[in-house]
């Protein structure tokens, strides 16, 4: 070959091969640009061959992969699931076989630090300059916190839709409650017997109770939608025109009284209460009205104003005391019997403060009554009032307090209305006096053939004892009689013989066995006889004033022992005694006339059955316990019991259903009225026909001494 040829062939060849290396360096240079760019990339990009080696990828997914870019080429996918990778090569595949790209692959991944995020990936496949499929191009970016906005998201719209579910059932459910209420509400104003209207604020009715229709004399559909110019007439209607315009322009409640026109003819007074109500903006919305029809009222008072001086002279001419209080304790009233039996003109005392009114009485007791009578609201009666007469003397006073209330308020009063009961009070002690007397005179042929008895065989034993000490003096004789013979050396024959007959005669073993009986029976009868007169003693308690401690369970013993000839014949009694029953504070011997006044009519009760069969006797059983602060005393007898139809009298003075002569219908009454006048406590009954009676009585033990 030509050498010219050669060296142009050679220059060519290096003209090219520098073109090529300005062809490569310019290739470098835009692989390193377009490295550049695809380092800059927010997203995450890579690439792979067909066999899912890696080809390359840029700086953030290396950052994020962990592993220095140099180092992931050639490396085989870096999922660090198998479940991942079996997903991200199935996803690969139908890239590269079915040739379709894929976006928005949603996927999670394993960061480097360990934390699973969540990526949205784009694949599409990578060619060759001939067209060809080589690899797969991927990128995908983080979209963790959208995804957990999203999961958030949509915990919130369950909640929200939770919520409204909620709400919408809670608004049904208040829906369903307003629509109760304004039914019940409706209801309610419907049962006031006051007329009540309530209107807007253009003055037209939209509501109104049935009184509202009687009062107006239209039905509620015909005055509903309707202004007072379409209900009465037209001086009226502007009348009440003006006063809801005052009502208006002054928000708040209104009191107008006022004198209307009926369509009868008649004229009426009436107070209208009116308020205004509002919106629930705050804002006046209508007014509502209350009519009250005071024209009685106005008659009464003009009737009250005409009766005024009748009134007082009545109250003048009150035969008992009367003392009215206001509720500011201040003397209202006093009329003539206070005047003169306190002593104390009217004058001086009207306006003062009730505690100063100067009367000379036991103030504490009257402090109690008024307390319970205002506490109450109810009638309270304050018996037995010491207080001083205007002659030194002390007296009794029976008061009965009253409340006074005034209508509309909570301000009580009181009427205080007595009388001078000192006469009556001695004729109730000289009574009672000559009721337990009776008791006992009753009582006193039955003691005396208790203390009969004893000191019958006590006198017979004397007797004996006599009669056997004169045998024994002789007999004694005969013994100094021989005793001499012995000293002086006589002969003693005669003397043993006349002795020795003498005892025969005198029986003196018998004297030996029965003496000592007879001074035992003697003691015995004396003994019962000491204690009979001492139950005596003990049961009357004659003079007793004051209350004292009483030992119930001794009461009811020596109650026992003095009635015993009213129930031996007839009953055997029972006690059941609580031996650690406190004492009473009371009058030991009123309490012994109410346990002998029920003793003696289970007695009673009990013949009446005991007649019918004389075999048997009844039982009588006494017990007594603590209870509720009470003492309980019961008494029971198996006689015949109350007949239903006379329970509610039995404790009504003088009503008895003993034959005459045998009872005179006070024991029970004055038993009632000393257990629960005199000791505060409670006597009650229990009664069967045909199986007996039992009498309850409770004492308070509060107070015992």
């Amino acid at each position: 070959m030509d050498n010219k040829l050669i060296y142009e062939q050679l220059e060519k060849m290096t003209c090219d091969l520098d073109l090529f290396k300005i062809n490569i360096e310019h290739h470098e240079k835009t692989i390193k640009s377009l490295q550049l760019v695809i380092d800059s990339m927010p997203q995450r990009i890579f690439w792979k061959d067909l066999n899912g080696i890696y080809l390359g990828c840029n700086e953030k997914f290396a950052r994020e992969a962990g592993i220095d870019k140099v180092n992931i080429v050639g490396k085989p996918d870096l999922a660090r699931n198998k479940d991942n990778v079996s997903f991200y090569m199935a996803s690969d595949l139908n890239i590269t076989d079915i040739n379709t790209p894929q976006y928005n692959i949603t996927g999670s991944q394993i960061r480097a630090d360990g934390k699973q995020i969540w990526l949205d990936i784009n694949k599409i496949p990578m060619r060759d300059p001939d067209g060809n499929i080589i690899g797969t191009i991927i990128t995908y970016e983080e979209i963790t916190g959208r995804k957990e906005a999203e999961s958030g998201l949509h915990h919130y719209r369950e909640q929200l839709e939770q919520l409204v579910a909620e709400r919408t059932s809670r608004i049904e459910n208040t829906k369903n409650d307003l629509e109760e209420q304004l039914d019940f509400l409706q209801k309610l104003i419907d049962v006031i017997p006051n007329p009540i209207f309530y209107e807007d604020m253009d003055g037209l009715c939209i509501g109104c109770n049935c009184a509202f229709e009687e009062y107006i004399g239209e039905k509620r559909e015909n005055i509903i939608g309707k202004s007072i110019f379409d209900l009465v007439p037209k001086d009226e209607a502007e009348k009440h025109y003006k006063h809801d315009l005052t009502v208006f322009s002054n928000p708040g409640r209104h009191k107008i009284e006022d004198e209307i026109l009926f369509s009868d003819g008649s004229r009426h007074h009436i107070i209208c209460n009116k308020a205004t109500y509002t919106d629930s903006a705050g804002k006046v919305a209508g007014l509502i009205g209350v009519v009250n029809d005071i024209t009685d009222l106005k008659n009464i008072q003009e009737s009250l104003l005409k009766l005024g001086i009748e009134n007082e002279a009545l109250i003048r001419s009150i035969s008992s005391f009367l003392i009215g209080v206001d509720s500011d304790g201040l003397i209202t009233t006093w009329n003539r019997v206070a005047e003169d039996l306190f002593g104390i003109e009217s004058e001086k005392v009207k306006g003062l403060h009730f505690a100063e009114c100067g009367c000379l009485w036991e103030w504490e007791k009257i402090k109690a009554g008024i307390c319970q009578c205002l506490e109450s609201r109810k009638p309270v009666r304050v018996d037995d009032v010491v207080f001083t007469q205007q002659n030194g003397k002390s007296g009794f006073l029976g008061i009965i307090l009253n409340p006074m209330s005034v209508e509309g308020t909570d301000q009580t009063g009181f009427l205080l209305m007595g009388a001078d009961i000192t006469n009556r009070k001695q004729m109730e002690i000289q009574f009672a006096q000559a009721c337990k007397l009776e008791s006992i005179g009753q009582l006193a042929a039955g003691i005396a053939h208790e203390i009969n008895t004893p000191v019958q065989y006590v006198g017979d034993n004397i007797l004996f004892l006599r009669d056997s000490f004169n045998d024994i003096e002789r007999l004694l004789g005969y013994f100094c009689k021989f005793i001499d013979a012995a000293k002086n050396g006589d002969k003693a024959d005669n003397i043993v013989d006349d002795a020795k007959k003498a005892m025969e005669e005198m029986d003196l073993n018998y004297l030996i066995k029965e003496i000592p009986l007879a001074i035992q029976q003697s003691r015995e009868g004396v003994a019962h006889v000491a204690n009979i007169v001492r139950s005596i003693k003990d049961f009357s308690h004659p003079g007793e004033e004051e209350k004292s401690g009483v030992d119930i369970n001794h009461a009811l013993e020596n109650t026992i022992t003095v009635s015993r000839n009213e129930w031996k014949y007839v009953a055997e009694i029972k006690t059941d005694f609580d031996l650690s029953l406190p004492a009473v504070f009371g009058h030991a011997g009123a309490l012994n006339q109410v346990f002998l006044n029920i003793i003696v009519n289970a007695a009673h009760a009990i013949s009446d059955v005991v007649r019918k069969h004389p075999d048997k006797k009844g039982l009588i059983t006494l017990s007594t316990r603590s209870k509720d602060d009470c003492a309980e005393i019961s008494i029971t007898d198996t006689g015949s019991g109350i007949p239903e139809n006379i329970r509610s009298r039995i404790f009504d003075p003088f009503f008895t259903t003993k034959e005459v002569g045998k009872g005179t219908g006070q024991g029970l009454a004055i038993s009632h009225s000393i257990i629960v006048q005199k000791h505060g406590g409670n006597l009650t009954f229990e009664s069967e026909e045909g199986s007996g009676t039992t009498f309850i009585i409770c004492l308070p033990l509060k107070n015992a001494a």
